[in-house]
């Protein structure tokens, strides 16, 4: 990466061309410039077969075969929010639970445990997150709800069997738990409780995961709450100390992956010469809204060379002291930093544009013309997961409060074999 000219203001020099207006014909041309390691990992043969026997063969292999065709591995982004008679200024959560039909924790589900009847619903926001196997026959059908065993309504206070509700499976999906609103952080407890009380293996979450799109501040977990009811702090105590996997999602813009500004701040807080003031990280990958991914070891792309310098935005150490602080409050021994990953990636400046297809991926293809053989055939759209110790000694300290630096460097290059890619199926 040859050192540039700063004649020219930098964002100029490496301003992300904005989205065309164009046909699909265009659409398939621009794909021949700016390509995806997805295409080679995720997206199945195109050879199109039948297999007309299938229904002949014995039951149990139809069943292993149907299973085999679900997806082994999603991230389920779930927003828990406010019912919008809660969210009133005007109305506390006492003030709902009140009401006679709507008390906290007494009514049961159809497996006879009790749930939390909490004034919450669900915002699923993984796109492609029911498979298509639900429409095919009822024998499909029945291995989805087979498979995706844990059944949590939509809506709380609509318990009718076929209900809309958020399936998962507690050994292949990672729940994403996000709350938009500090007020609102007791229903990440409740939901906890309920997923388990939809569990009829009562497992509920084993792979969880929390999310920062910068500021550690923004982070809303269930941290001393005086009016959390006791059955969700046992829940969520109980869900806390058996997890198998934590994912930490830190996200920051695409425009992340132009480091003018956080190089300059590097070199100047560190004393190092500023030997480069503009470079466009290409390595980065870009979040998606899709459910389904798949986990490779390592990144088969050469990264190396864009790993010494890596802008993380806002510290994701606020993250991490995020997450340590929320087992403290539940008395549980801290996960094992094992079974604990950084999950970094660049999302789209654009909240509303999220990004679910390799076309919409597209338009954030760079326009320069460095390493131009690596932006044709090597971008990603997933993320990196990374061990915690990249990121070095986490402070002591509220994670809330605490001024956390807002562009942050790292040098990854000795966790360069310990970085695995994540790589979202999209269409």
């Amino acid at each position: 990466m040859a050192t540039r000219s700063v004649s020219r203001p930098p964002w100029l020099e490496h301003n992300t061309p904005k989205a065309k207006e164009s046909s699909g014909e265009s659409t398939s041309d621009s794909s021949t410039d700016f390509e995806f390691l997805n295409d080679s990992f995720t997206r199945p043969s195109r050879r199109q077969a039948s297999f007309h026997p299938f229904q002949d063969l014995p039951p149990t292999l139809r069943w292993r075969i149907w299973n085999f065709s679900l997806p082994q591995k999603r991230l389920l982004k779930v927003t828990v929010a406010a019912e919008p008679a809660c969210s009133s200024p005007h109305r506390s959560r006492d003030d709902v639970f009140k009401k006679p039909n709507l008390a906290p924790y007494q009514a049961k589900n159809d497996l006879g445990n009790i749930v939390s009847g909490a004034d919450y619903h669900l915002r699923l926001r993984s796109a492609s997150s029911n498979s298509s196997l639900l429409y095919v026959n009822h024998e499909s059908n029945a291995v989805i709800h087979d498979v995706y065993r844990v059944h949590v309504p939509i809506n709380q206070h609509i318990l009718i069997s076929d209900a809309p509700c958020l399936r998962f499976c507690p050994e292949r999906d990672t729940i994403l738990i996000t709350v938009e609103r500090d007020e609102d952080k007791a229903y990440f407890a409740d939901f906890v409780h309920d997923a388990l009380a939809y569990d009829p293996k009562k497992k509920g979450i084993l792979h969880i995961a929390i999310m920062s799109q910068g500021i550690a501040w923004n982070i809303h977990l269930p941290i001393g709450i005086s009016n959390l009811h006791g059955r969700a702090q046992a829940a969520l105590a109980c869900t806390l100390g058996r997890l198998e996997s934590v994912s930490l999602v830190h996200l920051f813009r695409t425009k992340s992956r132009q480091m003018f500004s956080s190089l300059q701040k590097h070199s100047l807080s560190n004393l190092i010469p500023q030997t480069e003031l503009v470079r466009f990280n290409r390595a980065y990958p870009l979040w998606s809204s899709a459910a389904s991914y798949l986990i490779l070891p390592g990144d088969p792309r050469p990264v190396s060379r864009y790993l010494d310098l890596v802008d993380c935005g806002w510290d994701p150490r606020g993250l991490i002291r995020a997450w340590r602080m929320f087992e403290a409050a539940y008395d549980v021994l801290p996960t094992s930093p094992d079974k604990i990953r950084v999950l970094i990636a660049a999302a789209d400046s654009d909240e509303r544009l999220e990004i679910t297809t390799a076309s919409q991926a597209r338009v954030l293809n760079p326009d320069d013309d460095e390493s131009l053989e690596f932006a044709k055939t090597q971008n990603a759209i997933g993320f990196w997961s990374i061990p915690l110790e990249a990121f070095g000694n986490v402070p002591e300290v509220p994670y809330t409060t605490h001024r956390w630096p807002m562009t942050q460097v790292r040098d990854l290059t000795q966790f360069d074999s310990q970085i695995q890619l994540g790589l979202f199926e999209v269409a």
